[in-house]
């Protein structure tokens, strides 16, 4: 027995029971005698049994991505193996071999599950709840189960009641905290004095890793929501730990970053409620890679160089011809440092963007909402990604082009955990929201509402959007709308922007109408002013041209001024409009030649993004805004609009309370045939102890 006991104080997962519970587990140990060249077991094998070494040698090894056998360990007496199986019940990830012949104990699987079931105090012994708990946090996710344990074995755990404080913004405190079960609320005091909640955490979340690491005071305020079980980790016990894991401090620096981000960090088109979850840019690579346009600078400089002696340049004139190469790659690099800077990758609490810059040129901004996302895949792009450490991350939804690409970024692995992690939330916020439902239902189906219950007036407007009372027309409006010039004006004067009881409507840039009325405008000034000249008698064509002349002139008016109305009817009748259930594209020419409308539903769309096409476009802030859906009209584009940055917002904010809408809805839905099915089993219920009453007698 005492050498059993040995053998298992040596393994990590046992050696901190007493002696009690250690003559538990050693009294279900088996003896296993193995030959030499036996293999225990293989790779891939449901062998579930844990094994300490009593005397022998044994080969660890497995087979890589190529095939190829690769040799991890040694074991001799006092090794064990089989731990991580042991406690999943996961099939075995590598093979074993006896080199030279050996003794084991060992002990099965469900002899330790009914071990555990008998005695439970050995899972708190063993710190598998706590094991359990962290291998959910995905902080922890990667860790090797003896690494693991060593974290488990350093967590201690505590309770705080709802509405309590864990810690307050600015305290000087250095402990991380896990969520076991509950939720707490992390909040900021801004410079104005009010307090802002940022962000609601739940089970498997974890919260003051900053200060943990760096030291500082605490940034923000933490507070309990409700009951709530907390597991944390405190500076003694986690610096002994960083010497063990460096790998954690390497991810906890990720995590923390991505806090701090979450907390400091605001890009102009991030809504209420929206939260940055990770920021990133491309790797220094792509920087370096685009650096090759500085050849032809260098080469002229080395050109220069080469031939000054053979062309008699000297003095002034030498440094004059070496400074301008010179200030042509210093001019590229700060342009292509810049425009590298500009390029971004982010994930937000609701969607992925990428947007993309080039200085003076062009730029594009596409972005898919969480719930589209319909696969997550990394993708090596070369054997210099593998050497650098970076990838292409690519994500799929199911609109026409079907993928946001955020390329050559760098920590692509933990920005998909990251993602995965937020469409996990979205499901479990979902799934939570649906019990709440229903319970608030079956509490008024009881009579036991709550006061704050909305009627079913404010939850229809809740749900469509609407405003409480309708907008107000300003006073100017007022007096435009009655003077006599009204019409003609707003028929010649169209706003690009225009919004009329909740309906959006765009029309194309000015700029579009003045390159489509460019030629007939032309050929009017040029009729004109040449009708001009000769009725003037500035000149005198020849007589034999007079009839030609005037037979242009009675001809090209009427037809430059139709063509001139033509185009800017058809720019007029082109619209794009917005409206609280679906997005419309109207293209329409003069006439009643020909129309054509489109349509989609706000809940069809996969991917908006808009393009600004080059240096014009930039400075009259027009582009195109690019819609895919996944119906049968599979992209949308609204071409030459005004201010698209603006455009992309509106549609995505539409489409995000349209969608938060529809889930409410469907809640309720379902909530209302959960009420119905408890109705009908209550009804059949009573109609089977009236048959048994019916019975009795």
């Amino acid at each position: 027995m005492e050498e059993r006991k040995r053998l298992l104080r040596s393994t990590y997962l046992f050696c901190d029971l007493s002696d009690q519970d250690l003559e538990l587990v050693a009294a279900l140990l088996k003896r296993r005698s193995s030959r030499s060249q036996s293999t225990l077991y293989r790779q891939g094998d449901p062998d579930t049994n844990f094994y300490a070494v009593a005397s022998g040698r044994l080969k660890v090894w497995t087979r890589d991505e190529t095939g190829q056998r690769r040799i991890l360990n040694y074991l001799q007496a006092g090794d064990s193996l089989g731990v991580h199986s042991l406690l999943t019940g996961e099939r075995r990830d590598v093979t074993v071999e006896v080199e030279e012949p050996a003794v084991l104990l060992y002990l099965e699987k469900f002899q330790f599950d009914l071990l555990l079931q008998q005695h439970p105090h050995l899972r708190q012994a063993l710190s598998l709840n706590v094991l359990e708990r962290l291998k959910e946090v995905p902080l922890f996710g990667r860790l090797s189960l003896e690494d693991a344990h060593s974290l488990a074995s350093a967590v201690g755990q505590t309770s705080y009641r709802q509405g309590s404080a864990i810690y307050h913004q600015g305290e000087l405190s250095r402990t991380l905290y896990i969520i076991e079960s509950g939720r707490v609320a992390i909040q900021a005091k801004e410079e104005s004095g009010d307090t802002r909640t940022i962000a609601q955490l739940k089970a498997g979340d974890f919260f003051g890793e900053r200060s943990l690491l760096t030291g500082q005071p605490r940034d923000t305020s933490v507070r309990a929501l409700e009951d709530t079980k907390l597991l944390y980790l405190n500076q003694k016990d986690f610096d002994r730990l960083l010497r063990d894991l460096p790998s954690l401090k390497s991810a906890l620096k990720l995590e923390a970053g991505a806090r701090e981000l979450m907390l400091s960090k605001r890009l102009p088109w991030q809504r209420e409620g929206e939260v940055l979850i990770a920021l990133a840019r491309k790797h220094p690579y792509a920087l370096i890679r685009s650096l090759w346009v500085l050849v032809f600078p260098l080469l002229s400089l080395a050109a220069i160089v080469v031939l000054a002696p053979t062309l008699g340049w000297q003095g002034p004139l030498l440094y004059l011809a070496c400074a301008l190469p010179l200030i042509a790659a210093l001019g590229l690099t700060i342009w292509l440092w810049a425009d590298w800077r500009n390029d971004y990758y982010v994930v937000t609490n609701k969607r992925v963007v990428h947007q993309e810059k080039t200085i003076l040129l062009r730029e594009s901004r596409e972005e898919a909402p969480l719930e589209s996302i319909q696969d997550i895949s990394l993708v090596m792009p070369s054997i210099i990604g593998r050497l650098l450490g970076f990838n292409d991350l690519i994500i799929q939804t199911a609109g026409a082009k079907g993928k946001v690409v955020f390329g050559t970024v760098g920590h692509a692995s933990w920005i998909r955990d990251k993602l995965f992690e937020q469409l996990d939330r979205i499901k479990n916020d979902e799934r939570d929201e649906q019990r709440d439902t229903i319970r608030h239902r079956l509490q008024q189906e009881l009579g036991q509402g709550g006061e704050d219950a909305l009627s079913a007036p404010e939850r229809e407007g809740v749900l469509s959007g609407e405003p409480s009372t309708k907008p107000q027309v300003p006073q100017d409006q007022r007096l435009l709308q009655c003077h006599l010039l009204a019409a003609p004006l707003r028929y010649l004067w169209p706003r690009m922007r225009t919004e009329e009881d909740g309906v959006v409507t765009w029309r194309k840039h000015w700029f579009r109408l003045i390159d489509r009325t460019a030629g007939p405008l032309v050929l009017l000034f040029i009729l004109i002013q040449l009708g001009v000249a000769v009725q003037a008698g500035l000149i005198s064509p020849p007589e034999r041209f007079l009839g030609l002349l005037r037979f242009a002139f009675w001809l090209g008016i009427p037809l430059g001024l139709f063509l001139a109305w033509y185009r800017y009817e058809d720019w007029r009748n082109d619209i794009y409009q917005l409206t609280d259930d679906r997005i419309i594209d109207v293209e329409r020419l003069p006439l009643g030649l020909r129309e054509e409308r489109r349509e989609a539903s706000l809940a069809m769309i996969q991917d908006i993004g808009y393009e600004i096409p080059g240096p014009v476009a930039s400075l009259l802030d027009y582009g195109n805004v690019v819609i895919e859906t996944a119906g049968r009209e599979a992209v949308f584009t609204f071409s030459w609009v005004h201010q698209p940055r603006r455009v992309q917002e509106e549609v995505f904010a539409r489409m995000d309370a349209y969608r938060d809408g529809e889930r409410m809805r469907q809640r309720d839905r379902r909530a209302d045939e959960l009420l119905d099915w408890f109705a009908t089993y209550t009804d059949l219920s009573r109609e089977q102890d009236s048959t048994d009453d019916q019975g009795g007698k």
